[in-house]
């Protein structure tokens, strides 16, 4: 990726951040539930640029920073922790780690794409493009129930069973409060 891209991405976060801040949105708990969809264009940022390009993309665009920031700290503290619910939990098969990846991919896309259209104050311009995220959302809904059959099946733990049915479960709901 070009820093033409990275300075993009970072754009993108900042001015989601700027939105949220204007919302009233300052609490880190509420603004990283709120920035989700943005973690895989954070991760974009944080592993492919250097040093001095992080930054450089952090001075240039504040609530880029602060979103990084924010994330770097609950990344932190949950590894401090001295023990997470989790722990010795078995890995699922690659197969259903990938199906959950493109899905969490998935949810990112109609999270943003939603947001973006709702930030844009004009619903009626786009709704061609409203109907295809409202399409890929009712795909998303379908795989996500075949990739919960599919852990039940695979006989998955049920303390796997029940964090998959959390996590995606939030992202459901803000999925789904963004698409009505």
């Amino acid at each position: 990726m070009s820093m033409n891209e990275f300075r993009r991405l970072a754009a993108k976060i900042d001015r989601h951040m700027q939105r949220l801040a204007a919302e009233g949105v300052n609490d880190a708990p509420a603004t990283i539930n709120r920035m989700m969809g943005y973690v895989p264009d954070l991760h974009k940022i944080w592993v492919g640029t250097s040093d001095d390009q992080l930054m450089a993309l952090s001075n240039e665009f504040p609530g880029f920073y602060r979103y990084a920031f924010l994330m770097e700290e609950a990344s932190e503290a949950e590894r401090n922790k001295p023990s997470r619910p989790y722990d010795g939990m078995s890995q699922l098969p690659e197969q259903q780690k990938q199906m959950g990846a493109q899905l969490l991919t998935t949810a990112a896309t109609l999270e943003r794409g939603f947001q973006a259209f709702l930030g844009s104050g004009n619903l009626q311009v786009f709704q061609p493009q409203i109907k295809e995220l409202e399409k890929l959302h009712q795909q998303w809904i379908s795989d996500l129930a075949s990739y919960k059959n599919s852990l039940r099946a695979g006989h998955a733990e049920p303390m796997t069973i029940e964090y998959v049915e959390e996590a995606f479960g939030r992202l459901a709901e803000r999925i789904k409060k963004l698409a009505g």
